[in-house]
């Protein structure tokens, strides 16, 4: 689990897990469900993933409208759940390791990994760069 700095675990992080909305997907089996995936990566702040869980996500990058120009949340204490239930695990700023186990952020993105599934299995997409 991460460790997360002092009694705030927010202090010093630009409100990051406050900036997007993330809704599952199916996972995709046919040619209408790639399909989709472009059109969704056709528009702007969009990335679709699949995350350390094997969930398949949609992301929209979107700033949420109850932070400040400090990006302190103006209505914490009346914050929905799904805030309150954020933890170290989920943390963009702290947690460890990549979120994603694949990531397209373009059409282009779905057919180049389509083409490396046909030589097997992906473990990791964008396929990391050798040094």
């Amino acid at each position: 689990m991460a460790k997360l700095p002092g009694s705030n675990p927010c202090k010093g992080c630009p409100a990051l897990c406050c900036k997007f909305v993330a809704v599952e997907l199916d996972e995709p089996d046919c040619e209408t469900d790639w399909d989709e995936i472009k059109w969704m990566l056709c528009h702007e702040n969009i990335t679709v993933y699949k995350d350390n869980e094997k969930d398949w996500l949609v992301e929209f990058a979107t700033r949420c409208k109850m932070l400040d120009e400090k990006n302190h949340c103006k209505i914490y204490d009346k914050r929905p759940q799904l805030c309150k239930d954020h933890d170290s695990e989920s943390c963009v700023k702290y947690g460890e390791g990549d979120v994603y186990i694949i990531l397209f952020e373009k059409p282009e993105d779905v057919d180049e990994y389509r083409e490396l599934l046909k030589k097997g299995p992906v473990e990791k997409f964008p396929v990391p760069k050798k040094e």
